[in-house]
């Protein structure tokens, strides 16, 4: 029945296409009745839509039939297979026949092999008995719903031989489970059924193969009759539907031919203009664009069709008037031409000049844009040229015009502002002869016109004269015009005025290797100088030295009497610096008050070259040392390095530092002194160097204690102590104070320790108020001459006892002779404002300096204090006796205290004692001694006595 349900459906579906053409043959007969322009588009429109049902309706049925053969494949793939298993099922059924018989004779003939043949036969009859009964269920439903039914005769017959055999099996059976031996009653009636059973199994199998093969012959009937019916339907479509669409798009096609050779003949004209064709449709996106655009814009066809023209070319159109013109146009059904700046695909500035206008389909509306577009962005970019030009012309840059014998033309205002000239007096004058200085000869101006006839361009400075006569730098360029022939037609000369460029980079010049106050070779220009002379002397095997020079004691100066007068000094030591040395030697400010000398070209012999500048550095040393009038006179010496450059591969660095470290040396020795640089003394720098290093790291780490050196009255009491610094080094233990409190003063770490000396004495104070015997002891603290100096000095001192809390009359600061007599002024401010404390002053080192009796009757002391070496030498010394004496006297006439400091003996005790010095410091009372040990030691004496 599935066949005939297919043909009907197929029937039906014919029916329902052909129902569907007629409707529609008739709907487009009445809508293209008015015959147009408009409708026959329409009716290619439509023409589509019929293809498409047409190919829509073949693949239906294409696929439906595709899809019918496969369920039928599956379906007889399916049968078939059924049907084998029947045959092989029905195969079988003989087999098991005859299996059972030889089994039953099997039995009779071998007891040992009783019971094994009792086994098989069992299983035999069981499969026999399971196949039969799923060839039966076969059978049964094979014979359903088919008109070729299997025989039943023959399917009776096997059915009852079967029976029959399984019956005499299945009582041979039982027996020999009851464990009676098989006699021949029992066999004989299975042998008679075996034959009849194996006739009856080979009828059914024939039987079965003959149906089955009657089957597949009415199978192939119906597919053969499905086919036809197929190429029935097909055929019926083609000619109901394909047929007709054929002839509508054959004609159609016709019609387009026409069309297409008439576009072929406008694309034509299109291509070949220069300008850029665009059609768009009705929303501005194009769909049609010549090859002129795409070398206009640098747009392939491909990257512009559906795109609109002002987003591919970035048009910049909200800042352009031209397009309300176009948007007005376009809106009243006119066309429109404007100019509107573009971008073309490489971001280059495009200008085009666009004639835009619509096309009109029909009465209806517009279907749709066509622009022509001519790159004008050349045309503009000129009259932009032509107007800066013009601009240009009157800019700040001179310009003349010549012609080619070189008569000037036409020059600009600026011309007239730098040479004087107005354009009525140059014209029609030769510029080389109105302007020429004669700074240069006839070679330049040779080489200039050689330069100008081969490349048709010169530049470079030049040197020319005012109208007033004025000869003052420029920097000309001079252009060549030629005309369409190659010859010179005119000349273009522009110049400007470089003379404040010049003095600019004079300036610049001195800024970069001049120091701005000395005028002298900066840093920059004298390592320049010495790699140069390094080099020469080098090769040429010559000698050289250089002279690393400091001013001695010059911070003191701008310290005292302010930067100005430092700066005073500066220079005239370098005006005597410049006249104590050759004119090709170098002299240049190192930095602050350092100078470098280099002598170039001294004897080949190294111990001639060493005389040379020993005496070069004499006379510099001398020369500094003479008094300097700065706002007063002023002595000031010079320390001086010395390292020879004869045969050393040392490099330029290693010499200036070899230099700076015999200056060093100098200073050590006393100052104003030169000093040539010495191995040993580099291996003490290091070491001093790395001294320094330690000493910065000394104060946070904690390794700087104070030691206390007690100073007593005549009967040996305590009345005090004296502070002193000690340095204990992680690894060098005890450091002496000569070895760092000189390292200290020079590099300004005497600032932080000072001041942390004199908090811990205040402190140290405050500690001893709280004991009878302590309250009363007075502690003397040593201030530097660099602390002393500090603008905050006074602050400092009152800060330390306002936050200790010590009583300010037990503080005593000692100042050195030399401290007091720079700037007395200050010294004598800032000693009456310490003592309106309360704090007291003493003179350290009394009589070891140039003190002014005059100056110390106006300072603010307290104490005198005798220097140890007076005290050493005055029982050996008569001069040194009446010294001390001298001094005890003076102290005791202005009313100052006097205290000695070295007292070791008894006898120098008895003799100071005798002149009038009644409070003592020294070894005889005690070393110096941390603070501990002075407390344990001088407690004991104040309770024992």
């Amino acid at each position: 029945m599935g066949w005939q349900i297919t043909a009907a459906a197929a029937g039906a579906l014919f029916v329902a296409l052909l129902a569907l053409h007629v409707r529609r043959q008739r709907r487009e007969r009445l809508a293209f009745a008015p015959s147009s322009r408009y409708h026959e588009r329409l009716r290619g429109a439509q023409l589509h839509r019929q293809v498409r049902v047409a190919l829509y309706a073949v693949l239906f049925a294409a696929g439906g039939h595709a899809f019918f053969l496969a369920w039928q494949a599956e379906s007889a793939l399916e049968r078939h297979g059924l049907e084998a298993e029947a045959t092989n099922l029905a195969g079988r059924q003989r087999m098991h026949s005859q299996r059972i018989g030889r089994i039953a004779s099997l039995l009779g003939q071998s007891p040992a092999q009783r019971a094994t043949d009792r086994s098989v036969l069992a299983e035999v009859l069981e499969q026999a008995q399971q196949d039969a009964g799923a060839l039966k269920v076969f059978l049964h439903s094979e014979s359903q719903g088919t008109e070729e039914v299997f025989d039943a005769a023959v399917l009776a017959r096997w059915d009852e031989s079967r029976e029959a055999l399984n019956a005499g099996a299945q009582a041979l059976l039982d027996a020999m489970r009851q464990g009676l031996p098989p006699g021949q009653a029992d066999i004989e009636p299975v042998q008679r059924a075996v034959e009849p059973a194996l006739a009856a199994a080979e009828q059914l199998v024939t039987s079965i193969e003959t149906t089955l093969r009657a089957r597949h012959r009415s199978e192939v009937v119906r597919y053969k009759l499905w086919a036809v019916a197929t190429i029935v339907l097909l055929v019926a479509m083609g000619l109901i539907v394909a047929e007709p669409t054929a002839r509508v798009v054959k004609s159609q096609y016709l019609r387009i031919a026409s069309q297409a050779r008439e576009l072929e003949r406008l694309a034509l004209v299109a291509e070949l203009t220069k300008n850029a064709v665009m059609i768009t449709d009705g929303r501005f996106r194009m769909t049609w664009v010549n090859d002129a655009f795409s070398q206009i814009t640098g747009y392939a066809p491909g990257e512009a069709l559906g795109k609109s023209l002002s987003g591919l070319l970035r048009s910049e159109l909200e800042t352009q008037p031209g397009l309300a013109h176009i948007e007005r146009a376009i809106e009243s059904g006119r066309g429109g031409r404007s100019l509107l700046l573009n971008r073309r695909k490489d971001g280059s500035e495009l200008w085009l000049d666009i004639d835009i206008h619509p096309l009109h389909e029909d009465e209806e509306g517009q279907g749709g844009f066509v622009a022509v577009a001519s790159d004008i962005t050349e045309r503009r970019r000129a009259q932009t040229d032509l107007r800066i030009a013009a601009i240009a012309f009157d800019s700040l840059e001179a310009i003349a015009i010549t012609d080619g014998k070189q008569a000037i033309l036409r020059v600009n205002s600026a011309f007239t502002r730098i040479t004087g000239y107005t354009a009525a007096e140059a014209r029609g004058k030769v510029v080389g002869r109105l302007l020429r200085s004669g700074r240069h000869d006839t070679s330049f101006y040779e080489a200039m016109w050689q330069q100008l006839h081969a490349h048709r361009h010169w530049q470079g400075e030049v040197w020319n004269r005012r109208k007033d006569g004025q000869i003052y730098p420029e920097w000309l360029s001079i252009t060549a015009v030629t005309d369409d022939d190659g010859a010179v037609a005119n000349y273009v000369a522009v110049f400007t005025d470089i003379t404040q460029k010049k003095l600019a980079d004079e300036t610049i010049h001195n800024l970069a290797f001049y120091d701005a106050l000395t005028e002298l070779p900066n840093r920059r220009m004298m390592r320049d100088r010495l790699d140069q002379i390094w080099a020469s002397e080098t090769r040429q095997q010559l000698a050289a030295a250089v002279l690393f020079i400091d001013l001695d004691n010059f911070k003191e100066l701008n310290d005292s009497r302010g930067h100005d007068v430092g700066d005073a000094l500066l220079i005239e030591a370098a005006r005597r610096l410049r006249a104590c040395v050759r004119v090709h030697d170098t002299v240049a400010r190192q930095g602050g008050d350092e100078f470098v000398v280099i002598l170039s070209d001294l004897h080949p012999e190294l111990h001639h070259a060493v005389k040379d500048a020993e005496a070069v550095a004499e006379k510099i040393r001398t020369t500094l040392s003479r008094p300097y009038d700065v706002g007063g006179a002023w002595h000031c010496t010079a320390s001086i390095g010395i390292c020879m450059l004869h045969g050393s591969d040392a490099p330029v660095e290693e010499i200036l530092k070899r230099a700076d470290i015999a200056m060093y040396e100098a200073k050590r020795a006393g100052r104003n002194a030169a000093r040539f640089y010495d191995p040993a003394t580099h291996a003490a720098i290091q070491l001093r160097i790395g001294l320094e290093a330690d000493l910065r790291e000394a104060l946070p780490r904690g390794q700087l204690l104070l030691y206390y050196q007690p100073q007593v009255d005549a009967n040996r009491r305590p009345i005090g102590a004296e502070v002193l610094l000690r340095w204990r080094h992680p690894m060098r233990g005890m450091v002496s104070p000569g070895e760092f409190i000189g390292l200290a003063e020079e590099t300004d770490l005497i600032l932080p320790i000072g001041a942390w000396v004199l908090r811990q004495a205040c402190h140290q104070l405050r500690a001893w108020a709280d004991a009878p015997w302590t309250r009363d002891l007075q502690l003397a603290v040593n201030v530097s001459a660099r602390q002393f100096r500090q603008a905050d000095f006074v602050e400092q001192v009152g800060q330390a006892l306002n936050e200790s809390g010590a009583n300010p009359r037990l503080l005593k600061l000692e100042l050195t002779e030399s401290l007091v007599l720079v700037n007395i002024e200050d010294t004598v401010a800032k000693m009456k404002a310490v003592r309106a404390m309360g704090v007291r002053f003493a003179i350290d080192d009394f009589g070891t300096g140039q003190s002014s009796l005059a100056y110390l009757t106006r300072l603010a002391l307290d104490q005198l204090k005798i220097d140890q070496a007076f005290v050493a030498s005055m029982l050996s010394s008569r001069t040194d006796a009446v010294i001390v004496q001298a001094m005890i006297g003076m102290a005791n006439t202005l009313g100052l205290d006097v205290i000695a400091e070295g007292v070791e003996t008894d006898e120098q005790l008895a003799f100071l004692s005798a002149s009038g010095c009644h409070c003592y410091q020294g070894y005889l009372f005690g070393r110096p001694m941390p603070i501990e040990q002075f407390e344990k030691q001088w407690s004991g004496e104040a309770q024992a006595s």
